[in-house]
């Protein structure tokens, strides 16, 4: 007899947990809408082309490029990224407003070099930072 309860009981005790689980997901995924609704508010797109931040700051790959004897500038690119005694970072830059916005994505940043991009997210204008929700292939004019 004893058995059966331990069994009903930890059978009922698996049986609510999955449902305590759903009740708690779904209040916080109710309790995060509204911040997740102001970010998105809040969000704004820039175009321009993923670059270095040294490339970026003379405004081409060109210099680098003749210097290295690179060909491209995607490898110029990976070359100031990845072989300068100071490494550099991926930035987004804008040559018609000649601005550069650092980039909180690396790792989504590295899958565009060299390429113009739109990039959405949330700027700060205090560090010069896009806080990046998405990056897409295209043409800028």
């Amino acid at each position: 007899m004893k058995a059966r309860v331990l069994q009903s009981t930890s059978l009922v005790t698996m049986l609510a947990l999955p449902i305590v689980s759903l009740v708690s997901v779904g209040t916080l995924r109710q309790n995060a809408a509204p911040k997740n609704e102001a970010k998105a508010a809040a969000a704004s797109a820039f175009e321009g082309e993923i670059m270095d931040n040294d490339c970026a700051q003379m405004g081409s790959h060109e210099m680098t490029m003749k210097d290295t004897s690179l060909a491209t500038p995607d490898l110029c690119t990976t070359y100031c990224l990845r072989f300068k005694k100071t490494p550099g970072k991926y930035v987004l830059y804008n040559a018609a407003t000649k601005m550069i916005y650092q980039l909180d994505n690396q790792q989504e940043a590295s899958f565009f070099a060299a390429r113009k991009v739109k990039v959405t997210g949330t700027y700060d204008q205090a560090t010069k930072m896009i806080r990046v929700t998405d990056i897409t292939s295209g043409s800028t004019s």
